[in-house]
């Protein structure tokens, strides 16, 4: 089991992934979570859960948020690859 640090970070992780993937802003990831959710969530909210541990508006990302920008993404095309290679893909160094 995880601890709450590390449940953070990896949520943190996940979270950050997505909006990568998709090349969604900050202000596109509340837009979208918002009306998954129908729960109001702005921008602020976004840069506290993408915020360094250390900082002082940090908070930990929901996993509701996590799922909802999921679903939220599903009929968008990725501007990335998967950041993850596939283990049978060699990487040209």
């Amino acid at each position: 089991m995880m601890n709450p640090e590390q449940e953070r970070e990896k949520n943190q992780k996940e979270f950050r992934a997505i909006l990568e993937k998709y090349g969604i802003t900050q202000k596109h990831a509340a837009e979208l979570i918002s009306n998954e959710t129908f729960k109001t969530v702005n921008v602020r909210a976004v840069r506290a859960w993408l915020a360094r541990a250390e900082a002082a508006t940090a908070t930990p990302c929901p996993m509701w948020a996590i799922v909802a920008l999921k679903r939220a993404t599903e009929s968008l095309t990725p501007i990335k690859p998967d950041p993850t290679p596939h283990k049978s893909i060699k990487r040209l160094t």
